[in-house]
């Protein structure tokens, strides 16, 4: 059985995250979802793949959600529950 790598995502949780906009942000996580897409239908199917990406996609829009409860702008505010 071959072994899963770390996510990005998680390996990167501990260090300070370098200051993306929104739709920097925005943009990573749709390309995550296309990459994770994409291996579950290219002839390997890949479902671990598809799970790092996935993986990454959320914690884009976690990162998301932050600066929004943050920011306070569209409606984010803190009682919001997140997942």
């Amino acid at each position: 059985m071959t072994q899963i790598p770390k996510p990005t995502a998680a390996k990167t949780q501990d260090q300070a995250m370098p200051a993306l906009s929104l739709s920097e942000l925005c943009s990573e996580a749709a390309d995550h979802v296309a990459k994770a897409r994409l291996s579950l239908f290219d002839e390997s199917g890949n479902a671990d793949h598809a799970l790092l990406h996935l993986d990454e996609a959320i914690f884009c829009l976690k990162r998301l959600l932050a600066h929004g409860r943050a920011s306070g702008v569209n409606g984010a505010r803190p009682g919001l529950r997140s997942v």
